[in-house]
């Protein structure tokens, strides 16, 4: 039978498989502007902004560099009006079916997009809960928010503060551009801010699990203060598994929602029965350890290389004592 499926998140590009088919829908591509922004005033909340640039696109989500006085923040959209549209123009696309099957796939295509909206509102929701709930200097804290109806569809409008600093991803990315190795002591004040950041989740009662540590959520703030941000794949830090299926009901949501080549061993395989932990966010921060000291985490996104990270420590870079922390 035909099967089509729309992968959605926040910042990925539409991806749609029929049997062997695979459209990559990439809205930019298509000439439109996410969530339909074409404005110099935007307000959360009755309070205005102005907009001062555009600094961030992804398939569903929108990102503005806004101001308020002199206070300059980040302001993302989020509009599910933009799956809907999604639906109509993918299926163009595919010329090669007749039209009972291109009238089942759209049908099809609409149910999906009811499960996908409902579960991007839940991201969302659960992404201001959590910022709602973890509240410390090195978590990016979440300033206001405003959920509207439009048009029947979810509207979402999330304030953060602008770090105009970059992210950790960044200056990594950077060192290995230059061929300059990121200073021992720098990374080790980078961790200690990341890991006072995650104890806040841990020690939380009941605790909590990022599950998406990395370079990429890391912002640099003043003093290269590590700020932890993008709080959607929050979740309750234990998990007993007591059944097969919950194991692989919980292996789905982590490939949905845990970067892979920072995603822990048994988030890969779920053990049935047994139990998750906080020790999935310290393997995670491992690698991202490893990642700031060698420009890449020591796993490249499959469960083997989880099993067996690739490490590449080097003791003339680094203190042996350095890296026997990533090791361990």
């Amino acid at each position: 039978g035909y099967v089509i499926h729309f992968l959605v998140a926040w910042n990925y590009i539409v991806v749609v498989a029929v049997e062997d088919v695979i459209v990559v829908v990439n809205k930019k591509s298509m000439g439109q502007t996410c969530c339909g922004i074409a404005t110099d005033k935007v307000s959360v909340n009755g309070i205005s902004y102005t907009v001062v640039k555009d600094i961030g696109e992804g398939a569903f989500s929108f990102v503005q560099l806004v101001k308020n006085r002199s206070e300059k923040y980040a302001l993302i959209f989020v509009d599910m009006n933009e799956i809907s549209d999604v639906v109509g123009q993918t299926l163009l696309y595919i010329s090669v079916f007749t039209d009972v099957v291109g009238q089942m796939l759209l049908d099809i295509a609409k149910t999906d997009v009811i499960i996908q909206e409902d579960i991007l509102k839940q991201m969302i929701q659960r992404e201001i809960s959590s910022h709602n709930t973890i509240k410390h200097k090195f978590v990016m804290p979440l300033i206001d928010h405003e959920i509207v109806q439009k048009q029947g569809k979810y509207e979402a409008r999330l304030l953060f503060p602008y770090y105009n600093l970059g992210s950790v991803q960044e200056m990594i990315d950077v060192s290995l551009i230059t061929k300059k190795s990121i200073e021992e002591k720098k990374i080790v004040s980078m961790i200690k801010c990341l890991c006072m950041a995650v104890s806040t989740f841990h020690s939380h009662n009941p605790s909590y699990a990022h599950r998406d540590i990395k370079p990429h959520n890391m912002l640099i703030g003043e003093g290269s203060n590590i700020i932890l941000m993008d709080l959607g794949s929050v979740r309750e830090a234990n998990v007993k598994i007591t059944s097969r299926k919950e194991a692989m009901e919980l292996q789905e949501l982590c490939s949905q929602e845990c970067t892979a080549a920072f995603r822990a061993p048994e988030l890969f395989e779920v053990p049935s029965p047994g139990t998750i932990t906080e020790k999935t966010d310290i393997w995670s921060i491992g690698c991202t350890m490893h990642a700031l000291a060698y420009g890449n985490s020591p796993c490249d996104g499959t469960a083997t290389s989880a099993m067996s990270p690739n490490m590449k420590l080097d003791n003339s870079l680094y203190s042996s004592k350095f890296n026997s922390i990533i090791k361990s």
